[in-house]
């Protein structure tokens, strides 16, 4: 409940009513030992969540938990919500790109850091759309993720049917996939570092105890690395 959306003490006044089915707020109050201030905001927070009711005995409100299915309908009502919000927050990001400083040509380089840095970098890779190259420890990434993860991102990125060429040295493992094509180097060519290159920005992976990758985004130096793996991708074996 608590990753839906609920606070502790929702969760606990909830779970309360449910084992309890009908109480009053003073009753909840004593059993959870909790300020009944704090429980008559709890219960209206779960009553605009349309979780439960209350009907009045002797002038007095006794709440009551609706059906249990009523939680699917408030995690649509969420989805649906943040649907809605998704809408206007891309509206926004154009709003402020167009107050934003143009750009130099100056490249941009970024550093990012653990596993959040590679999932960010994987997802942008989904987002940007663009065909990818690479080469050397082309399946480190499993390493430091977990399969889901590499599953879910392998599936988003055939969907958008982008395509990945990828140099390999004989020992490498690699993430296959149905848009990806692979050739292999010479052992002299084996490094524990990944180069990779898709749309403006170029990739270079330090599979450490803690992963580091370097991100620059330069459209000149991004055509030149293309380039470069372009004559090296021509002498390549299949």
């Amino acid at each position: 409940m608590r990753s839906i959306g609920f606070t502790k003490i929702e969760i606990e006044v909830y779970l309360d009513l449910v084992r309890h089915n009908e109480s009053s707020a003073s009753e909840i109050a004593k059993r959870i030992s909790i300020s009944r201030t704090y429980i008559y905001d709890a219960l209206e927070h779960l009553s605009q969540k349309g979780l439960i009711s209350y009907v009045l005995k002797n002038n007095c409100k006794r709440f009551k938990p609706l059906e249990f299915e009523k939680l699917i309908e408030f995690v649509e009502n969420r989805k649906n919500f943040f649907e809605n919000k998704k809408k206007g927050v891309k509206q926004l990001i154009k709003e402020l790109k167009k107050q934003a400083p143009i750009k130099d040509c100056a490249p941009k380089v970024e550093v990012l850091e653990g596993s959040e840095g590679l999932k960010t970098i994987l997802n942008d890779i989904v987002r940007t759309g663009k065909d990818a190259v690479g080469w050397g420890a082309t399946n480190k990434v499993k390493d430091y993720l977990p399969d889901f993860f590499i599953d879910k991102y392998i599936k988003e990125r055939d969907k958008k049917r982008i395509g990945v060429k990828q140099l390999t040295t004989q020992e490498d493992e690699v993430l296959k996939s149905k848009y990806a094509v692979y050739k292999q180097v010479g052992k002299e060519c084996s490094s524990p570092v990944t180069f990779g290159k898709y749309g403006d920005k170029i990739i270079i992976f330090f599979w450490s105890e803690i992963p580091v990758a370097i991100r620059i985004e330069n459209k000149k130096i991004a055509d030149s690395f293309q380039n470069h793996f372009d004559i090296l991708w021509k002498i390549a074996k299949k």
